[in-house]
């Protein structure tokens, strides 16, 4: 049945062509003597988006001269905007260097079998589309031609995210692909400002899917600040990664309770970031000191990290009544974990290192420790080495 579908729809398009057509297929139709380049398959054309369209139409050439290596094919005539973000993007950019193998319209969408991107089978359906960008970014070839590419480790670990695993593996087409966060036909390059993926952008794309979280983050300190230009500040993929992000509760994700400390020190630590703009530098070292840092240290998920107390998108400085660590909100928020705090609860010091003699009792304590620690190994020295003479003497 389906062979006779396919018999009654080739005839039908063999009877739409033109003469121009006609003409094409005398030297173009399929032929064992014929190259695939010289070889036109009629059935691929009508299952094809392209079915109701002439040769002529995509292929500016004349049937009666010889075209022999005429390649080009003029998808601008009707994808006009397409072709336009195409042209400023770097694939284009490359090819004018000579880089041949970089991708044109036919190399992501296919030749004369194009598909509509609806369609399951097409090379540019969204879940299809992850792999058309992947064969070209793992080709080492390529990548050594173009140094500005990144690593084809780190595009493949889109494939092991929580973005990737939710298309590739579950099957959840709303989960986004390469073109949701790059573009489709841009792809501009992350330095470039009209790129989706400029750092004062990202928090908008990755919003496509997550718009309630960009509200909050847009609001927030880290936010504001980059919207009033300090690049410095962190957005979504510093937080998160960018093709390897993985689930909050996945041991691996830098947004792991127990790795939430080491992912803040990337600027809370940062001699440059926290010098340029007056942060105080001991922050990640006293939480680390503290009884919840030690705990994390030791893999404890259950105690307080950074995000506990000042928030995780929506952080405010602490003079915001809206943050977590106001001074009318401390109460509430260490009593997510403490109940029944006293009163004076709330007015009691954090990020208090015990180097420093100001943290008080803590000061005391470890200068005790101190002290006693290296007296006891001074007399177990001194004591090893009375030993040691006196059982000299023994044996003279």
């Amino acid at each position: 049945m389906n062979r006779y579908i396919a018999f009654v729809a080739l005839l039908l398009f063999a009877g739409s062509l033109s003469a121009q057509d006609d003409a094409c297929l005398v030297c173009h139709k399929p032929s064992p003597a014929k190259t695939k380049a010289q070889q036109v398959d009629t059935a691929t054309i009508v299952g094809s988006v392209h079915a109701k369209l002439g040769c002529r139409e995509c292929h500016a050439v004349d049937p009666k001269v010889n075209h022999k290596g005429n390649r080009t094919v003029f998808c601008a005539r009707c994808h006009e905007a397409e072709a336009a973000g195409f042209n400023k993007s770097p694939h284009v950019e490359g090819r004018q260097a000579s880089i041949e193998k970089l991708p044109t319209c036919i190399t992501c969408h296919g030749g004369h079998d194009i598909l509509a991107i609806a369609d399951p089978a097409s090379r540019t359906n969204h879940k299809n589309s992850v792999r058309v960008c992947i064969q070209c970014h793992e080709d080492q070839n390529l990548t050594e031609q173009v140094q500005q590419l990144p690593t084809a480790t780190v595009i493949k670990a889109y494939e092991n995210s929580v973005h990737g695993r939710a298309l590739l593996l579950d099957g959840d087409m709303n989960a986004p692909a390469c073109v949701d966060c790059h573009g489709s036909h841009s792809t501009l390059a992350s330095d470039n400002p009209e790129s989706p993926i400029y750092k004062t952008h990202i928090s908008a794309t990755c919003g496509r899917c997550h718009n309630d979280i960009e509200a909050k983050y847009d609001g927030s300190v880290h936010g504001a600040a980059l919207v009033n230009g300090v690049m410095e500040s962190p957005t979504c993929t510093s937080c998160h990664g960018e093709h390897n992000i993985r689930h909050p509760e996945d041991p691996d994700s830098r947004v792991f309770s127990t790795n939430i400390s080491k992912t803040c020190s990337d600027c809370h630590a940062a001699e440059k970031v926290v010098a340029k703009f007056g942060l105080k530098a001991d922050r990640i070292q006293t939480f680390k000191e503290s009884f919840h840092g030690v705990a994390t240290e030791f893999g404890d998920t259950r105690v307080a990290n950074c995000a506990s107390c000042h928030g995780v998108h929506d952080i405010y400085p602490q003079t915001d009544s809206r943050s977590m660590i106001n001074a009318a909100n401390i109460e509430s928020t260490c009593g997510q974990c403490h109940i029944d705090l006293p009163a004076s609860f709330a007015s009691a010091q954090v990020h208090e290192s015990a180097s420093e003699k100001e943290s008080g009792g803590e000061w005391y304590v470890r200068q005790f420790y101190v002290w006693f620690i290296s007296l006891l190994i001074l007399g177990f020295i001194i004591y090893r080495v009375l030993e040691y003479k006196r059982r000299v003497k023994r044996v003279e």
